[in-house]
């Protein structure tokens, strides 16, 4: 067994794991990262999803380094000599001119960002990834994680740290150190929800979905295999809304609600196809096939919960990559088509775009993890918004800003699903700090937030925000020699630590004048 000693463990390559580690190494500390894929940045790059972000984020709302990020992911493209900006979708330079996003960009691209990045530390002696590692234990004595073992292609490696972060997609440093958690839906009581059921139910979480890429030929190609699980999925109605999954409808905003959309359509008609498209064929000179990420209502698994269920993890993932490759057989052959005829065997799978060779995306996607016990606890009360002019929440306590609908997939046990508005909010220091651990720090959906409020906090930006604050609050205990709670107790060290934050270029609260010229649907 290799055995690492450092100041800071950040145990998973999610998007949160990055920014945890890149803002711990800018502030000159050691630190080791361990992630299980291919690519660094999770939703963003192995997850296969282009970034879900608030109707301000061109002006506000966002941190330095998320708005340098998106700067540079549009320059990458504007800089290619055969790419013409002719978005239609969505304001500003949008390379796939999607509709869910006014970045919707190739995973390929933002990975490279993202390790470009991180490379001068690594070449600087700070930083040590570690590659393909999964997390198979971590130790703890009483209120202290001492250490983490991780088992990666290279062998067994123990690593003890001062501090340790769990930037996991689903808080698995947490369980592995025996330290209590949320998972699923809060009951009514917990918090006072209005949304939230009588009964609290751990397995009733969002579903997963593991994201394909297809590709839009000019001509028929060769089909693909029929996927085992094909019969299946292609009778399967969805529970509580009563029509066929493999269908061109979605779930609506209310409870048992559906639309239908469009495969494909033109100018600003909102199609399945622009939804998350990645390469657009108008946006560039010589002719280019279109890509679009294929991660819809339609590929959502939801028969099971990934965390604590019935079925290990690697089975929920492997069900869901049946149903994905399902349905992408379904569209090849049996999609009905405007003129009567089915199936577009036009679309291939594009496993370049996601770095595999079966098209499908290197992780599943994760919508919500264990979270920690903390401090303090976001709910649906504090930030839903009833109507009338839309102002801010802006906390004393604020570590960042965030905005997102509660936007909640229909769940694995109750089929609860909604995109119900809220107001842009400030994320509360104590949603960093385990009631009952001194140095563990959540860097990613397992910040203390409710079963709802997970649903606003776990896009990209706000992930990307909880990622540096984790690093910096990392940092700022090492530098300081108090534990996070101890900062979080008091108004001067909390102040301290809010500084350090402004310093790094992270906004601690919103322009209420700014966010009153929105209103609270337009994201």
């Amino acid at each position: 067994m290799i055995e690492l000693q450092t100041d800071i463990a950040v145990i998973g390559g999610s998007l949160g794991g990055v920014m945890a580690a890149w803002q711990a190494c800018r502030a000159g500390r050691y630190v080791v990262l361990t992630h299980e894929h291919d690519w660094l940045g999770g939703q963003l790059t192995a997850q296969g999803v282009p970034p879900d972000e608030h109707s301000l984020i061109e002006t506000a709302g966002a941190s330095a380094s998320y708005r340098a990020f998106r700067a540079a992911m549009r320059q990458h493209y504007l800089d290619q000599p055969d790419f013409v900006d002719r978005t239609e979708m969505t304001e500003g330079t949008n390379p796939g001119d999607g509709w869910v996003s006014r970045l919707c960009i190739e995973p390929r691209v933002a990975a490279s960002y993202l390790q470009a990045l991180l490379q001068p530390f690594v070449d600087r002696g700070l930083l040590r990834i570690i590659r393909t590692a999964a997390v198979v234990s971590a130790w703890r004595q009483e209120r202290r994680v001492e250490g983490v073992v991780v088992r990666a292609a290279s062998g067994v490696v123990s690593i003890r740290a001062r501090y340790v972060i769990d930037a996991t997609d689903t808080g698995e440093v947490i369980a592995l150190a025996g330290l209590p958690y949320r998972l699923g839906k809060e009951a009514q009581s917990d918090f006072g929800e209005a949304d939230a059921p009588a009964l609290a139910q751990t397995a009733d979480q969002q579903p997963v979905t593991q994201v394909l890429a297809l590709r839009r030929e000019a001509s028929a190609g060769p089909l693909m295999a029929k996927p085992e699980a094909y019969d299946f999925w292609c009778r399967y109605l969805l529970p509580h809304y009563g029509y066929p999954l493999f269908s061109n409808r979605i779930p609506g905003s209310g409870r048992g609600s559906s639309i239908a959309l469009p495969w494909f359509g033109e100018g600003q008609t909102l199609d399945l196809w622009r939804y998350r498209r990645v390469v657009s064929a108008r946006n560039w000179r010589t002719p280019r096939a279109e890509v679009s990420l294929i991660n819809w209502a339609q590929n959502d698994y939801a028969l099971q919960p990934l965390l604590d269920g019935g079925l290990p993890e690697a089975e929920v993932v492997a069900h869901a990559r049946q149903l994905s490759l399902s349905f992408a057989y379904w569209l090849q052959t049996a999609a009905p088509r405007p003129d009567g005829g089915t199936g577009y065997p036009e679309l291939q799978l594009a496993g370049d775009v996601l770095g595999t060779s079966d098209g499908l995306a290197q992780q599943v996607y994760v919508r919500e993890s264990r979270r920690i016990v903390g401090l303090d606890c976001l709910n649906q009360t504090d930030i839903a918004y009833d109507g009338g002019l839309l102002t801010p929440v802006n906390r004393p306590d604020s570590v960042g800003t965030v905005w997102y609908n509660i936007d909640i997939h229909p769940t694995c046990v109750s089929g609860h699903g909604t995109n119900a508005r809220a107001r842009p909010f400030t994320l509360p220091l104590g949603s960093f700090i385990p009631a009952q651990c001194d140095n563990l720090i959540p860097a990613c959906k397992n910040i203390s937030v409710s079963h709802l409020v997970n649903a606003a906090t776990r896009v990209h930006p706000a992930e990307w925000l909880i990622g540096e604050v984790a690093g910096l609050l990392a940092v700022h205990a090492l530098d300081s020699g108090l534990q996070p709670a101890l900062i979080h107790a008091s108004d001067a060290r909390r102040a301290e630590f809010q500084s350090c934050l402004t310093a790094a270029g992270i906004p601690l609260a919103w322009d209420a004048a700014q966010v009153a010229t929105r209103t609270a649907s337009t994201h």
